[in-house]
């Protein structure tokens, strides 16, 4: 398995499996919520990560508080509702509100990307 496939699953076990209802209901507007979520989250992609790299690999742990902080960031909604505005991809009634839902998961998806890039050997020799 790729570390983008490992990380693919790691997104939907933390993003999707372990966050529970009241985390997704409420990471908007309370940080205990997203903190839990976010936490959750990361010690899954942690875990992936640390064991195909080592736990002693000090750019598995940027790329984790990277991946966190942005997480964070994202799952507040309003970055995520304003870059779509900006865009011109905003929903257009509250019926559209999963085009919120794919435009942040296509972010993060992007951003496990760019963490596959940074992970890659063959990007720093």
């Amino acid at each position: 398995m790729t570390v983008l496939e490992s990380l693919l699953l790691a997104h939907l076990l933390g993003d999707w499996i372990l966050q529970t209802n009241w985390q997704a209901v409420n990471k908007r507007h309370n940080w205990r919520a997203m903190l839990s979520h976010v936490v959750v989250y990361h010690a899954v992609v942690l875990a992936v990560l640390g064991a195909r790299f080592g736990f002693e690999n000090g750019r598995v742990y940027a790329v984790v508080a990277g991946l966190a902080i942005s997480h964070a960031f994202l799952d507040r909604v309003w970055p995520v509702e304003w870059l779509m505005k900006r865009l011109g991809a905003g929903p257009r009634n509250d019926s559209d509100r999963w085009l919120t839902v794919m435009f942040d998961q296509s972010i993060h998806i992007l951003l496990l990307g760019l963490a596959t890039l940074i992970l890659s050997p063959r990007v720093w020799l």
